[in-house]
């Protein structure tokens, strides 16, 4: 099998989609490439496949169709133990009876893990003769005598040294097994003795280093300068094996402090809130060191002020560990503030892929329009009257461009041949296409109906024994609801090409120009309304008012202090609307 991509992305998704045994398809042709430090964002709401995709991703599901390569490298077949991903859950999933210390360290004492072959000895001799050389040995002396002098255990006492001289645990060894022959001087005696200690330090590591010489000359093994082992073509030699328990407890330090979780190594999850408890879930995913993080709707547990917080702690982390992030979640606010780019996803469809500027600002249908924003688009029928060039709606008229009128009909001109190729060769793609329509449009599919209505035992008897009488029969088209729904469609576009027809307008509420009324002052080619609900969110009010039929939001300075008597002055402006195609759902532009 071909294990190399097409292009050099860091992730590439090529064309997943996930069917479950029963039929039901729950992912279409997910496409995607990822590029190292990216920080992407699937949204979409419940059931849409987004939490399905990125279980796929992690090897926790088995994929129908596609291909998944990280770095040219093929996935398909790889468990998840070997995908060099990290993935955090919606509930934590902490083991309740560890302690947070334990909890961090889990995945480094079960798995092992790729690490470089290193020559113990030559190493500890070039850090101890670093030390020697560089460090104003009476300090030297000092950090010893202290670290000796305090209460703990003899293992405790080596982790100390290697950490403040940032030196290997073997080496750490050494130093304190030469020092423990002197433990019972005092510190003044022992800052006499300088040349004395070194002199003892060098002799203790001499027959060990020359040892360890002749074995690599006979052997014939290279090193680099960190005295990692070197193979036959100049690379570093790697081994699979185990942390050792100094391994983790550094790797588990250094996560606590990222995650500002060192106060609570020692507690148990019970004796944590909810953004503590998410912490510890994260820790446990960065603390392998993998280069790409999932995150399932982590936040969704957490209360409004804290997800706001973790918001951007986890964004923060992102930045500072330098991984690519996967990150799911049904909250438009966490797409838009978190991701370098979105995929938008709607019943198993992809709908669109781009930076946050862009799917808000140049959304490519109805349904995306609808989802990213708070509050949500606003969005009402309008007719649009070619002869005229404008858009009416009772008393509201939008003057348009020609430019929009060629825009409108070279729009209709592609969408109604799109829609007679499909009807013209339908297949199973085309059925795919007309569902991915209907999700865009949020229409019902039938067919999906039709297998809900199935699931029971009696059910699926009377399906049997109806397959069976018309056996002898004409056979039934699989596809008759959607190629119906194509026929209509393909109608509906041939009409609107040439009469007039109604459109779908929507606007952002923060484009509504509202102000208040103010008696005596004319105002041309505006609406005035009455507030139905007034919102104060601080710096601004969120006004809802009924406009051209509906519900609709637009927001206000608060500095107006707007209440439910005044009259409202609304203004629409052509620049600030977009367009909708009521029977695709697409935005004409």
């Amino acid at each position: 099998m071909e294990n190399k991509t097409q292009n050099n992305a860091f992730l590439s998704l090529k064309h997943l989609v996930k069917v479950y045994p029963n039929g039901e398809k729950a992912v279409y042709d997910f496409d995607l490439d990822i590029e190292k430090k990216e920080f992407i964002v699937i949204v979409g709401p419940s059931g849409c496949g987004k939490s399905t995709t990125l279980r796929m991703i992690a090897g926790l599901e088995d994929i129908s169709d596609g291909d998944i390569y990280l770095e040219n490298e093929l996935l398909n077949y790889k468990p998840s133990s070997e995908r060099k991903m990290a993935i955090v859950f919606q509930s934590y999933a902490l083991y309740p009876q560890m302690t947070v210390y334990n909890n961090i360290a889990f995945p480094l004492t079960i798995n092992k893990y790729p690490m470089p072959v290193v020559n113990a000895v030559l190493k500890a001799n070039t850090e101890i003769e670093r030390i020697l050389q560089n460090v104003e040995f009476n300090k030297f002396i000092g950090v010893l005598y202290n670290v000796f002098n305090t209460k703990s255990k003899y293992s405790a006492k080596e982790e100390q040294v290697a950490t403040i001289f940032d030196i290997t645990l073997y080496a750490a060894t050494l130093l304190c097994k030469v020092y423990s022959g002197y433990k019972q001087e005092s510190l003044d005696v022992l800052q006499g003795k300088v040349e004395e200690l070194k002199t003892v330090i060098r002799a203790e590591l001499a027959p060990l280093v020359e040892a360890e010489n002749a074995k690599v000359r006979e052997s014939g093994a290279k090193y680099d300068d960190d005295f990692n082992e070197l193979d036959q073509d100049g690379n570093i030699k790697i081994e699979q094996r185990k942390y050792t328990p100094y391994e983790i407890k550094t790797r588990v330090y250094e996560t606590a402090e990222k995650l500002d979780l060192t106060p609570y190594l020692d507690k148990l999850p019970k004796e944590l809130s909810g953004g503590q408890m998410q912490r510890v879930a994260l820790g446990r995913a960065i603390i392998k060191k993998v280069p790409i993080f999932m995150m399932d709707e982590p936040l969704s547990n957490l209360d409004a002020k804290l997800r706001l917080t973790m918001r951007s702690e986890i964004v923060k982390l992102h930045n500072s560990i330098d991984a690519t992030t996967i990150y799911v979640t049904h909250d438009q606010t966490e797409a838009m503030t978190m991701a370098t780019r979105i995929v938008v996803m709607s019943r198993g469809f992809v709908q669109q892929i781009g930076t946050p500027e862009d799917v808000y600002n140049k959304p490519c249908n109805i349904f995306v329009a609808k989802f990213i924003g708070s509050p949500t688009m606003n969005v009402f029928d309008i007719e649009f009257d070619k002869e005229r060039k404008c858009l009416t709606n009772g008393d509201l008229t939008i003057p348009v461009s020609d430019e929009f009128v060629n825009v409108h009909d070279e729009f209709y001109a592609a969408a109604a041949q799109k829609y007679k190729s499909l009807a013209d060769n339908f297949d199973e793609k085309a059925r795919e296409q007309i569902l991915k329509t209907l999700s865009v449009t949020g229409e019902y599919s039938e067919s999906k109906k039709n297998t809900q209505g199935q699931k029971g035992l009696i059910a699926k008897i009377k399906s049997l024994f109806d397959k069976l009488s018309k056996k002898d029969k004409e056979p039934v088209d699989p596809y008759k609801f959607e190629r119906d729904v194509c026929s209509d469609k393909l109608t509906e576009l041939e009409k609107y090409r040439t009469e007039n027809h109604s459109l779908m307008i929507g606007i952002r509420p923060e484009r509504i120009k509202l102000e208040r009324r103010v008696e005596g002052k004319k105002y041309d080619k505006c609406i005035i309304v009455k507030p139905t609900v007034v919102e104060l969110l601080g710096g601004e009010y969120n006004v809802h008012f009924n406009f051209c039929g509906k519900n609709m939001v637009g927001q206000i300075d608060a500095k107006e202090k707007i209440t439910t008597q005044d009259d409202i002055v609304v203004k629409l402006s052509f620049e600030d609307i977009y367009i909708f195609d009521p029977v695709t759902g697409d935005t004409i532009e």
